[in-house]
């Protein structure tokens, strides 16, 4: 039974009302259509996400509604009864009215048998020796001594035409000695981007391995097959999102975050040479694609702090970025025709509770849960002082 809560409007002190118009032009093939603009007229809190009894805290939390039903990717995940740690996780749901909160309780397929969440980014035989291999206690000077891996999940989206969800993991080894190749740090070390799914026929989830592999990306055990980019790309890590037969990935995102774009036709994914990269328009003000990396430019998406997601909105004709700006707690929004733009001056939407510890990060917007075609958006956002992930209405007007 879904727990009814009442809903509470967000006051100055906790959420910013945005005032803030974003133009956007409509769809190339609507000849003579206006020009719209999209403002926020209100921000309303929610109870936070209900989860599962063994789950302390869950950061990240991107989701995908497919079949009747939202699936969630977690990142880091603290357990209890018993204590656990998992560099990520998953969680299923049929709830889709998210009005007065969502319960998340059902982790299945990604339990044990006790109902415990479990890691669902499996490790390759050689990873499992790698770690075993250095495992204390280690031989002395073993720089890799107490070396794991662990897998963050980015961007979720829905491929229901090859029955699947899809989404991108960045490999991090983490803990071994300070000054040595995976030295712990801060979060660890990132290896590369690769892309994983959840075939749902069978409730499994894979890593994709990749065609025409770039050789020169590396991994401790050897070389890892299933990393499409090294550390200074990772397209699809930030924001990705599929329209028709074609995936978008935003990545190779400078100092500033702000990011390129990069496409591949979705049955392609896996095929690194299917790869193309947005490098600018062309005099016709098409926009020109290259096979070479290093030719994408920046399409002046804000990549937010963990990320962010870009949705279509039918009610806009267009594309929403949704973020949440790094070190500030505050919540942001753009606007664009197209994937690659041009993307509006990013606007705010609320400001996300107050901590004594870190910022608040990770916030993304569900698609699945939103209304009014698209006006309707409801938004989670992780706080580490607690490990909730707060829920946040926010309704549009669009001219």
């Amino acid at each position: 039974m879904k727990a009814r809560m009442k809903v509470v409007t967000i006051g100055s002190s906790l959420a910013l009302t945005c005032t803030a118009a974003f133009a956007i032009a409509p769809p190339a093939t609507a000849a003579g259509a206006q020009t719209h603009t999209l403002t926020v007229t209100s921000t309303q809190a929610l109870p936070a996400v209900h989860q599962n009894p063994h789950v302390v805290a869950r950061d990240n939390g991107q989701s995908a509604g497919y079949n009747g039903r939202s699936v969630w990717i977690f990142d880091d995940t603290i357990l209890q009864n018993p204590d656990g740690f998992l560099s990520n996780s998953g969680a299923t749901t049929t709830d889709l009215d998210a009005s007065d909160g969502i319960d998340l309780l059902s982790d299945n397929p990604f339990t044990d048998s006790q109902g415990v969440p479990s890691e669902i980014i499996p490790l390759s035989a050689a990873e499992q020796a790698f770690q075993q291999t250095h495992a204390a206690p280690c031989a002395t000077g073993d720089e890799y001594c107490g070396t794991v891996y662990g897998f963050w999940p980015g961007p979720v989206v829905a491929d229901p035409a090859h029955h699947r969800i899809l989404f991108t993991y960045g490999k991090l080894c983490r803990g071994a000695p300070d000054g040595t190749p995976c030295a712990s740090g801060f979060v660890g070390t990132l290896l590369g981007t690769g892309f994983a799914e959840l075939d749902m026929s069978t409730n499994t989830v894979s890593r994709i391995t990749v065609q025409n592999p770039d050789t020169s990306i590396t991994s401790p055990e050897g070389q890892d097959p299933t990393l499409l980019f090294g550390p200074n790309l990772s397209f699809g890590s930030g924001e990705m999102t599929i329209r028709g037969d074609t995936l978008y990935a935003w990545g190779a995102c400078d100092a500033s975050n702000v990011c390129g774009l990069a496409k591949v036709p979705v049955d392609q994914l896996q095929n690194r040479l299917a790869w193309r990269y947005y490098a600018g328009t062309g005099a016709d003000n098409a926009p020109v694609w290259s096979t070479a990396p290093a030719d994408a430019v920046s399409v002046g998406l804000n990549n937010g702090a963990a990320g962010g997601t870009v949705q279509y909105v039918p009610a806009l004709h267009g594309y929403l970025n949704s973020y949440m700006a790094g070190i500030s707690n505050v919540a942001m929004y753009q606007t664009a025709p197209e994937p690659w733009g041009p993307w509006s001056t990013p606007g705010s939407m609320f400001t996300g509770l107050p901590t004594n510890t870190l910022w608040d990060y990770a916030m993304f917007a569900h698609p699945e849960y939103s209304q009014r075609g698209g006006l309707t958006q409801y938004i989670t956002y992780y706080r580490p002082e607690d490990g909730q992930q707060e829920l946040v209405r926010v309704d549009f007007s669009v001219q």
